[in-house]
């Protein structure tokens, strides 16, 4: 192995259009040369992605030098490592992954000594690469690809034959990496910049709800659209609470990137958990206040918290420097006049005020980030009016999320994350039609259904109670003794007729013996909880019709 320089002599480091010296050679062939090195100046190759940068530079030097091998290797900071990236005639540099150790090598020497490197003979030179031996490659030229005094990697060519490369050859290369260095820092930054922001993406969905809460009576619909350039914190959750109450959470972190999608996962867990123990809005939001402020690092965001009431159709709702909620009705859609508290882990200690109001039948509420209105320039009260607009008239939550979107996010999309939440005041159906998943976790969701039908159908405490309880039990039932563990469904039809109750459950299964002494006790339950329990079995399922009068009102 020797470098460009004098026999005998130190090679000379290289800084940012430096050249060592080569063997002299005639000036017209140079010229030649040099003047093919003209189609590395090419603009175009600044604009391209890294992977097509790559396979183009590849294909310019292969063909300008006439070598059978080219490869870039790009410098790996922490680990102080160069990294096979592209190559054309040795691939299986990349495909295998080859990783060298500064300052060791053919590589790693021109790489640590910041120096340009000819070897006339591979086999008599000392090489760490074993893929090179493999390939049959004679005689290597290589340089360091150097931006700004700062390594980035090596750009290096090879040889089936024994060849003398000289200081034309040594002349395009180095105009090939001082074109080619600056596109490939530039391409990278990008590649990086896009690989965060798909991470993040990834990471702020995965945290966001898989899917909404179904409740009778309730309909919720949501979006979440990240930013263009840079995913923010914004989420949204809908949740079950007990005594058939529904909570709507909008949330949004300061920040951008994987740090704040991070911290976004972590309130919106604490609120669930503050939410499902019974608190109301306000201390929701006090509680997840004092948990920002336990955080080591700086941490702020603001949050919206609303608790739909589905038996009295009120809303209790509090803000914590979040935007005004939006109320949908028939007659229009309006922002609510209200004064926030401070932000999340703005201040110690804070109080979160609670306000009440009253969902008409149909009516919505609608909660959304500061992402899907706020535009550099224009005031934000203009942003709002424009989403009260184009909410206006919307028939349903659904409705009103793609009107949202389609008025108020630009073609090139947002500047900043956005996220949004509807829920309706729907009118409770006159009938149940329900087709459930046979698992044990449907049993909660069934009485939850049941008990707000019931109430609607003038049901008080102890019809309710008794009601549900019987139907949870022939759910069960059909759960547990008529199917196999793979996936199956069952279905739930009720009815009211003159004050009269009728629940039918069907599955397609058949139902087997009581398994122990303890056990089979659910038909008992039926029959003492309502007027009538009837059990049709046959070859293709089983049926539990059950009817009960409700007390007079």
């Amino acid at each position: 192995m020797t470098t460009w320089s004098s026999e005998g002599q130190p090679a000379p480091r290289l800084g940012t259009g430096q050249i060592a010296l080569l063997p002299a050679e005639s000036i017209e062939e140079a010229s030649d040369q040099v003047r093919s090195s003209y189609r590395f100046s090419d603009p175009a190759l600044s604009e391209l992605p890294l992977e097509q940068l790559l396979d183009e530079l590849l294909n310019r030097v292969q063909e300008a030098l006439e070598v059978d091998t080219v490869a870039i290797l790009l410098y790996d900071e922490e680990a102080n490592q160069l990294v096979a990236r592209a190559a054309k005639g040795i691939e299986e540099e990349v495909e295998r992954g080859v990783r060298l150790p500064l300052g060791q090598g053919f590589a790693g020497r021109i790489a640590g000594e910041r120096v340009a490197i000819f070897i006339a003979d591979v086999d008599h030179a000392d090489i760490l690469n074993p893929i090179l031996r493999e390939k049959g490659i004679r005689s290597l030229l290589g340089i360091p690809l150097i931006v700004e005094g700062s390594l980035i990697g090596v750009l290096h060519v090879g040889s089936l034959t024994p060849r003398t490369f000289g200081q034309a050859d040594l002349s395009v290369l180095q105009m090939a990496a001082a074109r080619a260095g600056p596109a490939i820092e530039r391409a990278s930054l990008f590649a990086a910049l896009e690989h965060e922001h798909r991470v993040s993406a990834a990471l702020q969905r995965s945290l966001l709800p898989k899917r909404l809460v179904e409740v009778v009576g309730v309909e919720v619909a949501a979006r979440y659209l990240p930013a263009r350039e840079e995913v923010g914190g914004d989420w949204y959750d809908v949740m079950e609470l007990p005594r058939g109450q529904v909570g709507v959470v909008i949330g949004d972190v300061v920040g951008h990137g994987i740090a704040a999608a991070a911290l976004m996962g972590r309130l919106r867990t604490a609120l669930h958990a503050y939410a499902i123990e019974g608190h109301g809005p306000g201390r929701t939001l006090e509680l997840v206040d004092r948990f920002v402020q336990s955080i080591s690092e700086p941490a702020m965001a603001t949050a919206a918290y609303a608790v739909f009431d589905t038996y009295s159709s009120k809303v209790c709702y509090a803000t914590a420097g979040h935007l005004p909620p939006i109320v949908i009705s028939a007659t229009g859609a309006t922002a609510l006049d209200i004064t926030p508290a401070p932000p999340l882990g703005a201040f110690p200690y804070g109080r979160c005020p609670e306000h009440e109001l009253t969902l008409g039948t149909d009516e919505m509420l609608f909660l959304y980030t500061d992402g899907l209105v706020e535009r550099r320039g224009i005031p934000l009260n203009q942003g709002i009016d424009a989403l009260t607009d184009a909410l206006t008239g919307s028939p349903s939550p659904e409705a009103a999320c793609v009107r949202a979107m389609a008025e108020l996010v630009p073609d090139e999309g947002l500047q900043d994350d956005a996220a949004i939440v509807a829920l309706q005041n729907s009118p409770v159906p006159a009938e149940l039609h329900l087709r459930l998943p046979a698992q044990p976790k449907t049993l909660a969701h069934v009485r939850r259904v049941l008990r707000r039908w019931l109430a609607h159908h003038g049901a008080d405490e102890s019809d309710v109670a008794e009601v549900t309880i019987a139907v949870s039990e022939a759910c069960a039932n059909a759960i547990e003794h008529a199917y196999s563990p793979a996936p199956a469904s069952f279905e739930l039809d009720a009815s009211c007729r003159n004050r009269e109750i009728t629940v039918a459950i069907r599955d397609e299964g058949r139902w087997r013996p009581p398994r122990g002494s303890n056990r089979g006790r659910g038909l008992s339950i039926m029959v003492a909880a309502m007027d009538d329990v009837q059990i049709d079995r046959t070859d293709t399922g089983t049926q539990v019709v059950m009817r009960r009068h409700l007390k007079p009102q």
